[in-house]
């Protein structure tokens, strides 16, 4: 790791202990029980391939840990679904079916047309993996606007950053694809945690804040 990728894992670490910390103080965690377990796997695989390089800056541990994360994303992207529609079972209904689909369709490409992962074809398997996460996603976010589903500031927040940052992630993946992997490696990597850096900071901020005060009750005569 260079100098800035240490620092920018360093800055990473503090900002998942901030929404961590958020989550917990402000009771939120309960919201979406996966993206908290989610944060965790990404602050235990952070610290150890920052901490201990040697031993877990390795392609083995790279692939290990993506597909930790990218499995927590697709819980993540389902959690979110059945707490927003589990109230609403017309709605409930059209989106399981909906993301029965995606996620049939999804297992399908990954496991018949997607080869084995390894570090070395990253390109042709991680941007499978991330593309049906965020399908799910997606999915997720027009049916709750097409519904109008209520939902909590926080899921909301989960589903204005991860989208976004998931189109990034794709989107160097693909210019690594396109531009070969040793020129681009390091540029890459700094991309992509100034990228998730934003987004933390962004959960941060939504972690902490303080939900909006009831309105008065009107007063009747």
């Amino acid at each position: 790791m260079s100098e800035l990728q240490v620092a920018l894992s360093h800055a990473v670490k503090l900002a998942l202990v901030a929404v961590l910390a958020g989550l917990v103080a402000r009771g939120r965690a309960r919201l979406c029980w996966s993206f908290a377990a989610y944060l965790v796997a990404i602050l235990v695989g952070n610290s150890l391939a920052s901490l201990w390089p040697s031993h877990f800056y390795t392609p083995g541990f790279w692939v290990l840990k993506q597909a930790v994360y990218d499995a927590l994303k697709m819980a993540v992207a389902l959690e979110l679904a059945w707490r927003a529609f589990e109230a609403f079972p017309g709605a409930m209904r059209t989106a399981r079916r909906t993301l029965l689909v995606l996620l049939g369709a999804s297992t399908l490409v990954l496991a018949a047309l997607t080869p084995s992962s390894s570090y070395a074809n990253l390109w042709d398997w991680q941007p499978s993996s991330v593309t049906a996460a965020l399908w799910l996603l997606t999915a997720t976010a027009l049916l709750v606007v097409w519904y109008q589903v209520p939902v909590h500031d926080w899921q909301r927040a989960i589903l204005l950053g991860l989208a976004p940052y998931l189109l990034v992630f794709v989107t160097v993946l693909d210019l690594l694809k396109r531009r070969g992997w040793p020129a681009l490696h390091a540029t890459a990597g700094v991309v992509d945690s100034v990228a998730y850096l934003c987004l933390l900071s962004f959960w941060a901020w939504a972690a902490w804040r303080r939900d909006p005060s009831p309105p008065l009750a009107e007063s009747r005569a």
